[in-house]
């Protein structure tokens, strides 16, 4: 199995397909196994690296807490070992915000960028609810399970987990199979919670698409409406009806739009 300790951790990545190359970025206390529906549509025409960020996965759990300029710095240490000097890069959720600073931070290395139902941070966003924050808060001694089924009205639509078990049980599967650290996942939320790229989006030079779903419960839509109109240039897609793990329940959808952006 692949590691770098490029980051000055042990860092877990793979690499999928040929191509130009594309980085795919995960959102809160999510790894490399959440791409499932993106891989087999990305691999065929892309060169896609995969990662878990510090704190998830098979990478290692540094102190916390993390900030969203620290992931970004991980992730373009990933990208030069493996000697990439430019490359897509594509971020959900958290994933979206670490992009955004690795868009900032990196510029060279960026060519087209991709926000998924993320927000911008600091006085340009729009906050979650606190039923959300709620949700994903971790509550001492809970069970894992219990956890994971409190969040999913905020990750899917209620039309899909009453009518596709497989694909709902199959995230609950994967998240208590390779769980996530109290401490990494507490420290990656401090990342996302102190976010701030609102008075610095219009400095992002890459092409960029915004995209989003009318029905995401957790990051809402008009936070993409906002990133877009800050950066100059982007194409903003905004899919009726799509949830914030847009990249799951409307995968064929999201895929296109991804592939017809970057193509």
């Amino acid at each position: 199995m692949p590691y770098t300790a490029a980051p000055g951790f042990r860092m877990y990545y793979e690499e999928h397909g040929n191509g130009f190359p594309l980085l795919l970025i995960n959102g809160l206390g999510s790894d490399h196994l959440e791409w499932l529906h993106q891989l087999p549509a990305f691999e065929s025409r892309l060169r896609v690296v995969v990662f878990d960020n510090r704190g998830t996965g098979m990478t290692d759990v540094p102190p916390g807490p993390y900030t969203t300029a620290q992931m970004a710095d991980d992730a373009t240490s990933l990208l030069r070992t493996l000697g990439i000097s430019r490359a897509h890069v594509l971020g959900v959720s958290l994933g979206g915000m670490i992009a955004q600073e690795v868009a900032l931070r990196h510029p060279d290395l960026v060519d087209g960028l991709v926000l998924g139902c993320t927000g911008p941070g600091g006085e340009l966003s729009v906050r979650p609810s606190p039923e959300a924050m709620a949700a994903f808060a971790l509550a001492k001694g809970e069970d894992p399970e219990t956890e994971m089924r409190r969040m999913l009205p905020f990750l899917y639509t209620d039309a899909c987990i009453r009518e596709r078990p497989g694909e709902i049980e199959g995230f609950v599967r994967r998240r208590l199979d390779h769980p996530t650290p109290a401490e990494g996942y507490l420290a990656q939320l401090s990342a996302a919670v102190t976010h701030d790229a609102s008075s610095r989006l219009e400095n992002v030079r890459a092409r960029t698409l915004v995209i989003t779903g009318d029905a995401d419960r957790l990051v809402n839509w008009e936070n993409s409406l906002r990133i877009a109109g800050r950066i100059p240039g982007a194409k903003l897609v905004v899919l009726p009806g799509a949830p914030h793990r847009l990249f799951a329940e409307t995968a064929d959808a999201f895929n296109l739009e991804v592939l017809r952006f970057l193509s």
